[in-house]
C-alpha cells in the first residue's frame, strides 16, 4: 500500500484495502497522522463501523484555498489530537474547529532509553573515535537534518564569534534531501575558516551515545517546530539544551530553570547563550538545570505518559460510541 502518495486514485483504493482490513479484524479506531493516509482512513471508516481519530504533528503550509482544504481532513477525527499547544492554536486560528474537540497530547521520548545511566565509557570512547571528537573541549550537538529553516546558518554565524574559544561542533542529521543547502552550509564553515571546529554529518542511529558525548544541545529553527522532539531527549539525557523561543520550544524548556531560550535568528544572541554555557559546564549551576530538564521530561514529555494519554482517549471514543 503507498499510503503517501496523493494521488486520488492511490487514495481510493487505498481506502479500499483499509476498510478490507477493518472488517476483517474488527477495528473500533483507525489513528491517522498524516494527510494522504487521513482520506484514505476517512473514508474507510465511513464505510464501516470504525472510529476516526487524528493526530497533528505539524502546521501545514496554507498557500491556497484548495491546500487547506486538503489539510482540513486531519480535522475529521472524532477528537484532534495537537502534539503542543503551539499546534492547537495554528488550528484553531486557520480552521474552523472546536475548541473542545482538540486534545493536547505532548510528544514523549523513552525515558529508560534517554537516559545518562545507559552511557558506558567503551560506548563513550567508540563514538568519539568515529566522530575524530577532541579531547578536553567543549562538545555541541546541533541533531537536525539539513533545511534552511532548521537554522544551521545561524549556528554557524553564532560560533564564529566564539573563536577565540575552543569547542567541537557536530551538526548530525539527514543530508540527502538537500543537498544545495548542505553545500552553503559547509562554503560558511568554510569561508568563516571554521572547518576544523564544525563538522557535518548524515543521519546515525547511535544517537544516545552523541547525546553522551556532547555537552551543549541545538535547536535554532528560524521557524516554529510543532514540538521539537530533540529538545527533550537532550533533556533527557541531562544536556544543557538552547533553543529558539518560538514553536514547540516554549512549552518544553523553562528558560533558565531546565534549559535555555534565545530569540530566533540571532546568531548573536546564540552565541552569547552558548558562550554562558561553556562557562558553567561543570559547575552546581549546570548541575541544577540538568538534573531539572530530565525530572521535567519524565513528568511532562515521557513515552509512557503519551501512550496512557492516547489511551485515554481512545477509551472515550468507544464509550461515546456505545452511548
Amino acid at each position: 500500500m503507498n499510503s503517501n502518495s496523493k494521488n486520488p486514485f492511490v487514495i481510493l483504493n487505498n481506502a479500499k484495502l483499509i476498510a478490507e482490513i477493518i472488517k476483517k479484524y474488527n477495528v473500533d479506531i483507525v489513528h491517522t497522522r498524516s494527510r494522504a493516509p487521513a482520506w484514505s482512513s476517512y473514508l474507510a471508516t465511513k464505510w464501516t463501523n470504525a472510529k476516526f481519530l487524528t493526530t497533528f504533528h505539524g502546521v501545514y503550509n496554507i498557500p491556497n484555498s484548495f491546500k487547506k482544504y486538503y489539510n482540513s481532513i486531519m480535522l475529521k477525527g472524532k477528537k484532534v489530537v495537537a502534539v503542543s499547544n503551539f499546534v492547537k492554536q495554528h488550528l484553531l486560528e486557520n480552521y474552523k474547529i472546536d475548541e473542545d474537540k482538540i486534545v493536547v497530547i505532548e510528544r514523549g521520548v523513552n525515558c529508560d532509553y534517554f537516559d545518562p545511566a545507559n552511557l558506558t565509557s567503551e560506548k563513550l570512547e567508540k563514538c568519539c573515535d568515529k566522530y575524530d571528537v577532541p579531547s578536553n573541549v567543549p562538545i555541541i550537538l546541533m541533531p537536525s537534518r539539513m533545511t534552511s529553516w532548521k537554522g544551521h546558518l545561524v549556528l554557524v554565524e553564532a560560533l564564529s564569534k566564539l573563536k577565540h574559544r575552543d569547542f567541537y561542533c557536530l551538526m548530525v542529521g539527514d543530508i540527502s534531501r538537500h543537498p544545495n543547502f548542505t553545500n552553503r552550509v559547509k562554503e560558511l564553515i568554510a569561508n568563516l575558516k571554521l572547518q576544523n571546529k564544525i563538522q557535518i554529518f548524515g543521519n546515525d542511529s547511535d544517537i544516545i551515545n552523541l547525546y553522551g558525548i556532547s555537552d551543549i544541545i541545538i535547536s535554532a529553527s528560524i521557524e516554529p517546530e510543532a514540538f521539537g522532539r530533540t529538545i527533550i531527549e537532550g533533556q533527557a539525557m541531562e544536556k544543557l539544551v538552547i533553543a529558539t523561543n518560538i514553536g514547540g520550544a516554549v512549552e518544553t524548556i523553562n528558560n533558565n530553570i531546565t534549559g535555555f531560550h534565545v530569540e530566533p535568528n540571532n546568531a548573536e544572541a546564540l552565541a552569547q547563550k552558548i558562550d554562558y554555557c561553556f562557562s558553567i559546564l561543570g559547575t552546581d549551576i549546570a548541575k541544577k538545570i540538568q538534573e531539572a530538564a530530565r525530572h521535567t521530561v519524565i513528568n511532562h514529555f515521557s513515552l509512557d505518559l503519551m501512550l496512557r494519554k492516547n489511551l485515554e482517549i481512545y477509551k472515550e471514543i468507544l464509550k461515546n460510541s456505545h452511548n
